[in-house]
């Protein structure tokens, strides 16, 4: 059942706690949820969190509670003899960098599901769930940011989409029918519109607990035809498919019930049974919104709102080392006794792996150095001195650049360098881009869950501009050889080359933050049809690559295929806020929106779900000295 928020609910617990456990009433409710199970199904979602260390005290009286969840498997050593950096430290100096910035910092080490059923959503729930608690005993909650994986909400919704399109129905089968001109079409077609949504984790008062499926489901779906336009009510076609599309473990936002009825008539070859001859496909606009909360549903366009803010560091899918069981006919490996890649030779062409699913494996000593290693350019950047002006680069490919947006929104900024590429750039104009130092950085191309694409390079100067080895390999005749051919010659940016980079340290040590605008920059692979902790989850994944490989301290990004971007974040930066408070305010923004073609349309109308911030949300770009 929903809870609604109640002030005294919270002095009460407050107190409550406070008694149970000295001083310290979060300590106290960390403990109550120990072994909570969020449905009370027998699967437990939580096992543990656990404060760390006393809290470091801030200079502002009145300081915004922050949580730092931590994921307590990178708090353990590892077996055997590996060295790897001391987190705890790292994450010490953090709260005390947030601290001295006036935030009131808790570290807690949490302990969730993470085994083979696929319940994220759930999981995710349960530390929702938390959240409002947290919220409910100091009302100052202003987020989290989670350090480790932990699940994260894949979205689907279902629209009635009102489109002229050129449609192929029931394709293959004998009443197969061809369109040659585009005709006004009725589509109501679940979707995935995020494979990460970070949205469910910060709506506290939303009712995202009624819209969450776990089992495989089998969702309705209808495309219907109108020749002379769809009636705003919807009504009857001849020409229609029924169809159904299949998801799990999901959060659904439908947007598109419709009543759908069958007209019969009798089969013409005189058989026994009736065939279908048409459809009434009726719109039920009343069903929108379920996701939202009362306040949000009377804003002039219904969208549910973030009420804390969380972002997340997690390099796991992209922590990756070669596979030492991976060896050639003489028995060496893909590294050489220095540790650098070497040309394998295998007894055939048919032999050799392929240079990226056959050649990576996680690689957790390296995980936790990225993560350190993030810290460590987290602490530098807030404790230098402030910059004036800031300096910011643009670059894209495809989809112009962003430099005209950053004049008009950021005009204290500097911009260099002035456009590399022109909006045509290729991946060594990306490489170069990189290697100029800036402290935000709006990149614009088409992208995937792996990566961005740019114009294809000189690959012999871009392996020079890389730093001369290459930390991938490429199939030659039975060979696997250190080579970017197979991965950068078509101009892809992915982890093949960002590692490439960051293993020859041909970056400089310039800490930044990145505005992306490619589709599914964010979209961890598998997040439809694997749990976060699966192997498979996030492999490879492109945003994450960016940030911890390219000296990202935060990045905003789409985890969906649509041509937005999120307006207002550039401003809010302009303000001196936080890079949290710019994705904030892409939200508020939109929901103000009076004319749905503001928005992009119906379709359009909450394209804010799609996006999420990685890294530390905290950061601002303008700090003050």
């Amino acid at each position: 059942m929903h809870r609604l928020y109640c002030p005294l609910w919270g002095v009460l617990l407050w107190a409550s706690l406070a008694m149970a456990q000295g001083n310290d009433p979060l300590a106290a409710l960390c403990a109550s949820f120990d072994g909570f199970d969020e449905n009370r199904d027998g699967v437990v979602e939580i096992m543990r969190l656990e404060p760390l260390a006393t809290p470091p005290s801030s200079p502002v009286p009145a300081a915004r509670l922050l949580l730092v969840l931590v994921e307590a498997r990178l708090l353990e050593p590892l077996p055997g003899a590996v060295v790897t950096p001391d987190l705890r430290a790292a994450l010490d100096r953090y709260a005390d960098d947030l601290a001295r910035e006036g935030w009131q910092p808790r570290l807690i080490a949490a302990t969730v599901y993470a085994g083979e059923r696929h319940q994220d959503g759930r999981t995710l729930l349960a530390l929702r769930r938390f959240f409002q608690r947290v919220r409910d005993l100091d009302p100052s909650l202003a987020g989290a940011v989670l350090v480790g994986a932990f699940p994260e909400a894949f979205l689907v919704r279902n629209y009635a989409w009102r489109d002229l399109r050129q449609p192929v129905l029931n394709e293959g089968t004998p009443n197969e029918k061809r369109f040659a001109n585009p005709v006004p079409c009725l589509r109501v077609v679940p979707e995935p519109v995020a494979w990460r949504c970070e949205l469910v984790l910060c709506d506290l008062d939303g009712r995202w607990d009624d819209l969450y499926v776990e089992p495989r489901e089998r969702l309705p779906a209808v495309l219907g035809v109108f020749p002379d336009g769809v009636p705003p009510r919807g009504g009857r076609c001849t020409d229609f498919e029924r169809s159904t599309v299949t998801f799990e473990d999901f959060f659904y936002v439908n947007d598109g019930q419709c009543d759908v009825r069958e007209v019969l008539a009798p089969r013409p070859d005189g058989q026994p049974g009736d065939q279908v001859v048409a459809l009434d496909i009726v719109p039920l606009a009343d069903s929108e919104n379920a996701e939202c909360a009362a306040a949000d549903r009377a804003l002039p366009n219904p969208l549910a709102r973030p009420d804390i803010i969380v972002s997340r560091l997690n390099p796991r899918g992209i922590a990756l080392r070669p596979r030492p069981d991976v060896k050639g006919l003489d028995g060496e490996g893909l590294l050489d006794a220095q540790g650098r890649p070497q040309t394998v030779r295998f007894a055939d062409e048919p032999s050799v792996p392929h240079w990226l699913r056959g050649v990576w494996e996680a690689d957790p000593a390296l995980e936790r150095r990225l993560l350190a290693e993030y810290l460590d350019r987290n602490h530098e950047f807030r404790t230098r001195p402030a910059t004036a002006p800031v300096a910011a680069a643009t670059i894209g490919f495809g989809l112009g650049d962003g430099a005209e947006l950053l004049r008009r929104c950021l005009p204290t900024v500097a911009l260099r360098p002035a456009g590399l590429g022109g909006g045509q750039a290729t991946l060594l104009d990306l490489v170069r881009w990189l290697q100029a130092p800036a402290e935000l950085r709006d990149l614009r191309a088409h992208s995937d869950p792996w990566g961005s694409s740019f114009d294809k390079p000189d690959l012999a100067a871009l392996t020079d501009a890389a730093g001369k080895q290459p930390w991938s390999w490429s199939k030659v005749g039975a060979t696997l050889t250190p080579s970017l051919q197979d991965a950068c010659a078509g101009g892809k940016a992915d982890l093949a080359l960002y590692r490439t980079l960051w293993a020859n340290g041909a970056l400089p040590a310039s800490p930044c933050f990145y505005y992306h605008t490619g589709c599914e920059a964010i979209a961890p692979e598998h997040a439809a049809d694997r749990p976060y902790n699966h192997p498979e989850y996030g492999f490879w994944q492109g945003g994450e690559a960016l940030l911890f490989y390219a000296q990202g301290l935060a990045l905003i990004g789409r985890a969906k295929v649509f041509y937005d971007e999120p307006r207002g974040v550039y401003e809010a930066l302009a303000e001196g806020r936080t890079f949290g408070a710019g994705w904030v305010r892409y939200f508020d923004n939109e929901s103000a929106a009076r004319d749905v073609e503001e928005v992009g349309g119906g379709i359009g109308r909450k394209r804010a779900y799609f996006w999420s911030v990685l890294g530390d949300w905290t950061l601002r770009l303008l700090r003050t000295p």
